[in-house]
């Protein structure tokens, strides 16, 4: 069979990939995608397949391959988390390293307002507060070193 499957390629390969896809264990099929070149559509297609298991045997199976594959590839880990983190702060929810330089950064734009004697308005603090941007938080401490006014300084 081995044999049969290198030799194949192009249409030959999807059209065996997505035939045999519904008929093997998903550790096959894996292996299957992992070791033959078959076109990156049909791999994408099938890869997708994989979704949510209704069965809660087979998703446990799932997790676990998902996790063993993690752990071989620490670089796709890596990645995977650093793109939560950012997907993460875009949408305005804080986590891990991201909830706490807000903080600081919050605490730091108050500190300073305070220091010159600007007094926060209650609206204007639920602004500070509700700022999930780094960026503005910190042209918001710049601009406190000067600014005449907290409404000057939260521009």
């Amino acid at each position: 069979m081995i044999a049969f499957l290198v030799a194949r390629s192009g249409r030959a390969l999807d059209e065996f990939g997505r035939w045999v896809a519904g008929r093997r264990p998903i550790e096959w099929v894996l292996a299957m995608l992992e070791y033959l070149a078959m076109s990156a559509t049909t791999r994408e297609e099938l890869l997708w397949q994989f979704g949510k298991a209704e069965d809660p045997e087979v998703e446990a199976r799932r997790q676990r391959i998902l996790e063993v594959l993690l752990e071989a590839s620490p670089q796709v880990q890596e990645r995977l988390i650093e793109k939560g983190i950012e997907k993460g702060i875009e949408k305005g929810i804080e986590k891990g390293i991201g909830k706490g330089r807000l903080a600081e950064a919050r605490a730091a734009l108050r500190r300073v307002l305070a220091r010159r004697q600007l007094e926060l308005s209650p609206g204007d603090d639920a602004r500070i507060e509700a700022c999930t941007d780094l960026a503005t938080l910190e042209r918001w401490h710049d601009q406190s070193i000067t600014a005449a006014s907290v409404s000057e300084a939260l521009q």
